[in-house]
């Protein structure tokens, strides 16, 4: 049985892989005739200790940076059923519960690896952990 899905998450971290799970997520939703939600999600626990200054200041500065990159990326993909979601919080709980259940997503399209290797050995990796413990199909881009 084929699954028809409806609702696409697409999370990005500005890798080449999570770019090219973003395509490969547009045309899983063109064939399905899915809403693509694309998401980044801003680490605020990986802000504290980058810089002296105001936590507030730090997350405008990220915020403006995600949207502009976000938006030049929606650009580039030609879908019109698509939304940005640029979420505050950790990754990992925000790909597997909080976003899937707000926004009822069937699928979600990630990179198979976004940070570098030590930073992955540190945290571990997101992707492992969304495979691990999503609600709904995962598909990891090589």
């Amino acid at each position: 049985m084929i699954n028809r899905y409806k609702h696409i998450m697409v999370a990005v971290d500005g890798s080449d892989q999570s770019e090219d799970a973003y395509f490969e997520a547009i045309g899983a939703a063109r064939r399905n005739e899915a809403k693509l939600y694309l998401v980044h999600v801003i680490d605020d626990s990986s802000l504290l200790v980058r810089s002296a200054q105001p936590m507030e200041d730090i997350l405008a500065e990220e915020s403006q940076e995600a949207k502009e990159y976000l938006e030049g990326l929606k650009a580039r993909g030609r879908y019109n059923d698509m939304e940005i979601i640029q979420y505050i919080g950790n990754p990992k709980k925000a790909l597997t519960e909080e976003l899937p259940k707000q926004y009822d997503i069937d699928l979600i399209y990630v990179g198979a690896t976004g940070k570098g290797r030590f930073q992955r050995l540190l945290v571990g990796s997101t992707s492992g952990y969304i495979v691990n413990h999503a609600p709904c199909n995962v598909m990891v881009v090589r």
